[in-house]
């Protein structure tokens, strides 16, 4: 790196430490205004490692039961993490505040999750800071999942997860319509909980910027609601068909 830029130096130190907005904003600095980097952004901020939470996205403890990258798998990780932070600094339709993306799709929609880089997913936009302590324990083995309050907090935070808000408004029944601008749709109308999209890619950063094009876009991501919505209805009518009294009532098998 030439001498005569210091990344360190382009720091914004006003933006809360143990962000993703904060670890992109040290990937940046290192690599927007820095006159060795061409088109495509290459630098690490190698001298904050210790101080951001990317590449793997938290600091483990002793005891958390997860493996901790290879060499090979964290030079690659790296290089996703970097290329994520310039497509996220690049895109006028992307807010990123703390761990809180908000994305305006083409056709006026307006998307908003919270990423956990701890746990490699998405939540609803505000959540992480409610349900990482059950995924915290789920991730090492749910202790205590006999107790109801425990097993209900796990339940919740399963549920919260890969879930994204779509900014539509609700019905006062707990149901929002599908935007005009998609046409031919079997349904007029999706559960306002069940906004999930899942994960297809290999890496976190790979995921998040497929769900991000997804909200850009504005077209895919409703039919992928759409037929989530199909299947939720569908499973709702063969769970009424098992059970036409009503759910068993233990707790346990919930």
């Amino acid at each position: 790196m030439n001498k005569d830029f210091d990344g360190w130096q382009e720091i914004d130190w006003g933006i809360e430490l143990d962000t993703l907005e904060f670890d992109l904003m040290a990937i940046k600095s290192h690599n927007k205004n820095n006159p060795n980097v061409s088109k495509a952004w290459n630098q690490w901020p190698e001298e904050m490692d210790n101080i951001i939470l990317l590449p793997l996205g938290y600091k483990p403890h002793r005891w958390d039961k997860k493996s901790k990258l290879t060499e090979e798998q964290e030079i690659d990780l790296k290089l996703k993490w970097i290329e994520f932070a310039q497509f996220v600094y690049e895109s006028e339709s992307i807010i990123l505040e703390e761990n809180t993306f908000t994305v305006v799709g083409q056709h006026g929609s307006k998307f908003s999750f919270d990423a956990s880089t701890e746990f490699s997913l998405w939540l609803p936009p505000g959540t992480i800071e409610k349900y990482s302590p059950s995924l915290r324990s789920i991730r090492n083995g749910a202790p205590g999942k006999s107790n109801l309050g425990a097993h209900i907090g796990y339940l919740e935070a399963s549920h919260a997860s890969w879930k994204i808000e779509t900014g539509s408004p609700e019905d006062g029944l707990g149901f929002c319509d599908f935007p005009n601008h998609i046409k031919n749709l079997e349904l007029q109308q999706y559960e306002a909980w069940s906004t999930f999209v899942y994960p297809t890619e290999d890496t976190f950063p790979e995921n998040l910027t497929k769900l991000i094009n997804l909200m850009i876009d504005d077209l895919e991501i409703w039919s992928i609601l759409h037929q989530h919505e199909l299947n939720r209805r569908k499973a709702n009518a063969e769970w009424n068909e098992k059970w036409p009294n009503g759910r068993p009532d233990d707790w346990m098998y919930l």
